[in-house]
């Protein structure tokens, strides 16, 4: 940072990186091989059971890693909803083809603030909750929302539905959004001057980084920005301000990217990144 010329002031403490995989869930993921034939022969014991069907993001974890529990936990036919035609039930469903979206070494998960963000972390839905993983495609404008639903304590992938961005009350942000990871030049107009960083402190894991670059810096310090195929995970929040926080959260470990975007007169620009 001080190659670019950053102007930081220490001291300042920031909150936990958020992780889906903490310490004590270690143990927990190893038994969730992902070796095909140990997927099959996995039973959900008692120890695991419980946690299962508690927080959303644990049963997705296990949801997406173990063949045997898909195959139980997805409607079978599962039906599809279209926006301009009937729905269809399908008769057989590829997890691998469907969620290869979530291959890779980090998800996205969009919120309508900073305390939204945090609020939802921990949190265990209710009966009859529905929570929505959503295919965000930035490059053709469509919208693949697999719906999750909790039934007698039970997560299950009840339905699919389609949609593009002009369905969804996201629409304005992914189509700003959309250029913005693609368009270098846009990218550089759409940064708010100075901008906002706050960093983890190497020397001090609980502490952080403070201050603010110029907006010419970006470039320079530009951490990779997810682009392409994005997800976002609804559990019941709502979009309606001019604020939109876009948290990046590493698979594996419990590193995280927060990206925050303001709406102003002239459109949405960068005003706070955070890692």
């Amino acid at each position: 940072m001080l190659a670019v010329g950053v102007l930081l002031s220490c001291g300042n403490k920031g909150t936990a990186p958020y992780s889906i995989s903490s310490p004590e869930e270690e143990e927990w993921e190893d038994s969730l091989s992902l070796e095909d034939t140990a997927e099959e022969e996995l039973e959900l014991d008692e120890e695991i059971g419980p946690r299962l069907d508690g927080v959303f993001n644990d049963f997705l974890f296990a949801y997406l890693h173990n063949r045997a529990l898909r195959r139980e936990r997805t409607a079978n036919p599962l039906r599809l909803e279209h926006t301009e035609r009937p729905a269809e039930m399908l008769e057989e469903f590829d997890p691998e083809f469907e969620f290869g979206f979530l291959s890779g070494e980090y998800f996205t998960t969009l919120y309508d603030n900073a305390a939204q963000m945090m609020a939802e972390d921990e949190e265990e839905l209710e009966e009859d909750s529905i929570v929505s993983l959503q295919r965000i495609n930035l490059n053709d404008g469509t919208i693949r929302n697999f719906m999750f639903l909790r039934e007698e304590g039970h997560w299950k992938l009840d339905a699919i539905r389609e949609a593009t961005f002009s369905d969804d009350d996201l629409s304005d942000f992914l189509l700003f959004y959309a250029q913005f990871c693609s368009d270098s030049l846009f990218q550089a107009e759409s940064i708010a001057d100075p901008l906002r960083v706050v960093l983890q402190d190497p020397n001090d894991e609980e502490g952080c980084i403070d201050g603010i670059i110029d907006a010419d810096q970006w470039q320079t310090f530009c951490p990779e920005i997810p682009s392409g195929i994005i997800s976002n995970i609804r559990k019941g929040q709502s979009y309606g301000g001019h604020r939109i926080v876009l948290r990046k959260s590493g698979l594996a470990n419990g590193l995280q990217e927060v990206f925050t975007f303001t709406k102003e007169r002239t459109g949405w620009r960068l005003t706070r990144y955070e890692n």
